[in-house]
């Protein structure tokens, strides 16, 4: 259950007062905040759950991933926590670069949910709340689903039923699934990349998408 307020609990740990809209979610492990657009000053006043460490491997790498992350005025970061302050999720969109820089309006989506938290559907209510802005549709939005990122042991299955999880989770929200030649998602069958297109995405942005898919300095004909 979402309801919307206008300021957490949590502002008076940071002293944070921005408007941006606050919803709460009630989970079997007690309630939650879901808050989007946070500030540098808002993350650094919350603290990383233990059990989140997905992509730094310990909280309070996270926390420095996470703070970093809002520090970049062209991100955006969405967080769960809860009154006391522990982040237990988090979705960040940011420019895409690399394999498939010089797309236009194109950004990277991660998306985390601490270990002792998941299967509650907090993934879903945070991308949704990600999701929320005037120029989605103007987007191109990847997501590259690494293996070595997913704790699939922990969740009790194999690294292609994690796989199938994320590929749900994404078509639920507009992604479809591409097969490509970039580097590391070639690394493990495992491996997945998603895309949503938006509507009005430009046609120039579209097609460099679509080239950069199947690109390849080794493989013949691509």
């Amino acid at each position: 259950m979402l309801n919307e307020k206008t300021h957490s609990p949590s502002d008076e740990i940071s002293g944070n007062t921005r408007n941006s809209p606050v919803k709460t979610y009630k989970t079997p492990a007690g309630p939650l905040f879901l808050r989007n657009n946070c500030s540098p000053a808002f993350v650094e006043g919350l603290k990383a759950d233990e059990g989140l460490r997905s992509f730094a491997r310990r909280p309070e790498r996270e926390h420095h991933l996470l703070l970093s992350i809002a520090q970049q005025p062209e991100n955006r970061l969405t967080l769960a926590y809860t009154a006391t302050g522990n982040i237990v999720g988090q979705v960040s969109l940011a420019p895409l670069d690399g394999w498939w820089q010089d797309i236009g309006n194109a950004y990277e989506v991660a998306v985390e949910v601490s270990a002792g938290w998941r299967k509650l559907g907090i993934a879903h209510h945070l991308l949704s709340l990600a999701l929320e802005f005037e120029s989605l549709e103007e987007c191109l939005i990847v997501g590259l689903g690494l293996s070595w990122h997913w704790d699939y042991v922990g969740m009790g299955m194999s690294r292609f039923h994690y796989r199938e999880m994320i590929a749900q989770l994404f078509a639920a929200h507009g992604f479809a699934e591409y097969l490509t030649s970039e580097p590391n998602i070639r690394m493990d069958p495992a491996n997945i990349l998603v895309a949503r297109l938006g509507s009005r995405l430009p046609e120039e942005s579209v097609n460099r998408f679509f080239q950069r898919l199947l690109q390849s300095d080794t493989l013949p004909g691509l």
